[in-house]
């Protein structure tokens, strides 16, 4: 008998999957773990992990494990001493690029045309059609991370007429497929900074992104350029972008993740002008359980078939962040 524990990080799996879970192969057991005690308990003889809620925990007592399919589509936080021990078959969820790219995309054109301000001056009961300092029509973006997501936001932005500029570490021909042009490394990217009017990042949090854009980075793109981070928080040297955003520079940034977390109403990042911010949100729609059931059960199906499984990846890929 096979045994597959569930421990989903954003809410619990409905009656209907745990039931579909089930039917998928004969003599499955499907335990969903609502608690670290529940996880740790059925580690031992656990096969197959779906969800890493207690993901750190529960390695240390494994002994069947060969499956992990995180619910996050960037999973570089799970890597471990004990995952490198265990070194089960890793897969991703990237069920919801569609959602975050779409996202990605709204959040720009949102600064470009000054939704914020237009809003706060609702808020205020001013009807004040002479303040806004429009931005000129984005024609080209530059995506940092060419992954599923990339590639999603890049397809959105070329069907809108942009020219996209990807930028990756390593050369893949989806990722060159996605982009009108594709660079690989440092010199020739940071080249064409100045033609960004967006500039979008995707990038996981690695040792190699952390901090990556910092205030040199931000200081070459266009006085005009909007910022858009949907990827990691800690990608962005955020006091340096609130810094860069004070003195006039950039034409706004939005934010969907912002590291560290404002901790108080006082931190400058909330009032940081032409600065839009959403609290990690992109992943959430009204399908977001549906459609995240309906990719795992489709992955636990090709898993007892013999099939490959989706957006696979390995201990090096954590490490690298690829």
């Amino acid at each position: 008998m096979s045994k597959i524990l569930v421990m989903y990080s954003n809410g619990q799996p409905s009656p209907g999957h745990v039931e579909r879970l089930k039917k998928v192969q004969q003599d499955v057991s499907v335990v969903v773990a609502d608690s670290e005690e529940i996880a740790v308990r059925h580690a031992a003889d656990t096969d197959i992990i779906l969800g890493h809620r207690y993901l750190r925990q529960t390695l240390p007592y494994v002994q069947h494990l060969k499956w992990v399919q995180s619910t996050a589509a960037g999973p570089h936080h799970l890597l471990s001493s004990d995952l490198r021990r265990v070194n089960p078959i890793l897969s991703r969820c990237t069920a919801f690029s569609d959602a975050i790219a779409w996202h990605a995309f709204t959040l720009a054109l949102s600064v470009v045309r000054r939704i914020p301000e237009a809003v706060k001056a609702q808020q205020q009961g001013v009807w004040a059609h002479s303040r806004f300092n429009m931005l000129p029509f984005p024609q080209t973006a530059m995506v940092f991370g060419v992954g599923r997501i990339g590639r999603e936001l890049a397809m959105i932005l070329r069907r809108n007429g942009l020219s996209v500029l990807g930028v990756t570490r390593k050369y893949s021909p989806k990722a060159s497929a996605a982009c009108d042009e594709l660079f690989c490394d440092y010199n020739s990217w940071f080249e064409q900074l100045h033609r960004a009017d967006l500039c979008f990042i995707t990038l996981p949090l690695t040792k190699y992104t952390s901090r990556f854009f910092d205030e040199t980075i931000l200081r070459a793109l266009p006085k005009h350029a909007v910022l858009v981070n949907v990827g990691r928080g800690g990608v962005v040297d955020t006091d340096a972008l609130v810094r860069l955003l004070q003195e006039g520079h950039l034409g706004g940034a939005a934010l969907d993740v912002v590291d560290p977390v404002p901790s108080s109403s006082s931190d400058p990042v909330w009032t940081a002008p032409r600065l839009l911010i959403t609290p990690k949100v992109a992943v959430f729609h009204p399908e977001h359980q549906k459609k995240l059931e309906a990719f795992i059960e489709n992955q636990v199906t090709r898993y007892f078939n013999g099939e490959t499984l989706l957006d696979l990846i390995t201990i090096n890929d954590l490490a690298e962040g690829n």
